[in-house]
């Protein structure tokens, strides 16, 4: 699934190459995902131009301006294409821009979905200058869950998955199964920072291996979620295990609070 990372790339190259375009039409090919008739979001959007296209949590949202966007979630495996000239196995909807700009939404899955002006996201996202280490130590304080499974609850924290949850535990060096009500503050003001970094430095490689990225996932240059590396940089050993079903790699150097 796309986490936050990769939604921030596809958010700038959609910006770079729809920002300002007016929307002539949309279609729907999968009406149980989409949380709108096709009706509606052509009455909506359809003749407006594309202000922005901005991420939140693990969503992107496509701004037409007061009471007109509409969220994406890719979920595990939805793709987008842009001008492609065969059109998609699976398509969920399409978004004909001016200048004969078509946006291609597909998953062969089915669970990709749109909403329509859509709800505020429950949770703060991982970016947002609101999440800081009080914020999630308040937050946290009475928790007996995995540190790793608090890090990927959408309700608390928006755009963590499993991939990076597991970078950024190992860059602030606490053990992915840390009881979280047990971790000390200033090692929360350390896994807060970790957040951003690891965020802020995947957006860079992600951009740079790929700038017209819109979809897919690339992360080989992760240190520790990476199945080919058996060791990190420094020579420490990576290990990998479950944690709530999910496969997690750590070190021995990661702290275990329990």
């Amino acid at each position: 699934m796309p986490e936050l990372a990769d939604l921030e790339a596809f958010s700038k190259t959609l910006n770079r190459k729809l920002k300002e375009a007016k929307l002539h039409e949309v279609r729907v090919f999968q009406k149980e995902k989409i949380h709108a008739s096709e009706k509606e979001l052509n009455a909506t959007l359809s003749g407006k131009a594309l202000k922005v296209v901005y991420r939140e949590g693990k969503q992107l949202f496509f701004d037409f301006g007061k009471d007109a966007v509409f969220s994406m979630h890719l979920m595990l495996n939805g793709k987008l294409q842009l001008n492609e000239s065969e059109p998609p196995k699976y398509p969920v909807a399409s978004f004909e821009f001016e200048n004969e700009n078509v946006l291609v939404l597909s998953d062969f899955q089915k669970i990709a979905n749109i909403t329509l002006n859509p709800k505020p996201m429950e949770g703060v996202d991982a970016l947002s200058d609101e999440l800081t280490g009080k914020w999630i130590f308040d937050r946290i304080r009475k928790s007996k869950a995995s540190i790793k499974a608090v890090l990927m609850d959408q309700k608390i924290i928006g755009g963590i998955g499993n991939a990076y949850a597991d970078e950024i535990l190992w860059e602030a060096k606490i053990h992915p199964e840390s009881i979280t009500n047990k971790i000390p503050e200033k090692e929360v003001d350390i896994l807060v920072r970790a957040i951003k970094s690891v965020f802020e430095h995947a957006i860079k490689e992600i951009l740079k291996s790929s700038p017209d990225i819109i979809s897919g996932e690339i992360r080989d240059f992760m240190v520790v979620h990476n199945s080919k590396k058996k060791q990190t940089p420094a020579g420490d050993k990576i290990h990998n295990t479950k944690i709530a079903g999910r496969v997690t790699y750590y070190t021995d150097q990661q702290i275990l609070y329990k």
